[in-house]
């Protein structure tokens, strides 16, 4: 299947002015990670309530890398079962892996990755491309 072109996303008319209630199901992580999206994305004018279910979700995922880091950091790579000598991956790596590949997704799809943001064409309210880049580094 072909990849099509990818919306060029603009601020939002209507779009949502302040941090709404995390959903109660988060963690204390996941609600920090939730204000923190909601609010960059409110600055760009790009909060819809349409996004609150990706970024719940995106929240969640990141409340998981943090979690599986430090397990994934302590464990070997790799397991060796000692009677056949097969090699597999920890399942903590294993784990983090995936959070981490699905929060790239998430994190693509809310134009929150540099390259997501310069390929969708955000902008701040400014008409900057990107104001959480370095001081003279143009996007």
């Amino acid at each position: 299947m072909a990849a099509g072109r990818k919306p060029q996303l603009r601020a939002i008319e209507g779009g949502l002015s302040k941090i709404p209630p995390a959903p109660a199901g988060l963690n204390p992580t996941a609600r920090a990670e939730w204000n923190r999206t909601c609010g960059e994305l409110i600055d760009r004018s790009a909060l819809a309530k349409s996004d609150l279910p990706t970024i719940e979700m995106y929240a969640t995922c990141r409340a998981m890398v943090v979690k599986f880091r430090p397990l994934a950091d302590k464990a070997e790579p790799f397991l060796v079962n000692e009677k056949t000598g097969a090699i597999k991956k920890h399942p903590a790596h294993i784990a983090l892996t995936n959070y981490l590949t699905l929060c790239l997704r998430y994190e693509s799809e809310l134009g929150l990755t540099p390259a997501a943001r310069n390929r969708k064409g955000f902008r701040d309210n400014g008409g900057n491309a990107d104001a959480s880049a370095p001081p003279g580094l143009d996007l």
